[in-house]
């Protein structure tokens, strides 16, 4: 999670509950599977959806020799569960994620 996006959520949560925390984490957090199915339907496209524009373009250029589309699918995955990672600690600093 870049640093502009952890400001953002750091003063969104200032004034919220527990439960307002709850509903903004579950409405800001992204789904590894859907970015790592859409980057194997369109290759980088899981990419663009977290943000990542050059990574997802280089990715779309290059995908014609498979890994480059292969890697696509699994970064994808994992940039989507690191940024969950960290949205769930800033969220609710000093706890443990779950597994969701």
């Amino acid at each position: 999670m870049e640093a502009l996006d952890r400001m953002e959520v750091q003063n969104a949560i200032k004034t919220m509950d527990n439960n307002q925390k709850t509903i903004y984490y579950e409405q800001k957090k992204k789904n590894p599977g859907v970015m790592a199915a859409a980057s194997f339907i369109v290759p980088g496209l899981g990419q663009f959806l977290m943000g990542k524009i050059g990574k997802g373009l280089a990715i779309l250029l290059l995908c014609w020799l498979v890994v480059p589309w292969i890697y696509g699918i699994y970064d994808a995955y994992n940039s989507a569960k690191n940024y969950n990672a960290d949205l769930y600690m800033l969220v609710y600093p000093g706890q443990t994620p779950t597994v969701s």
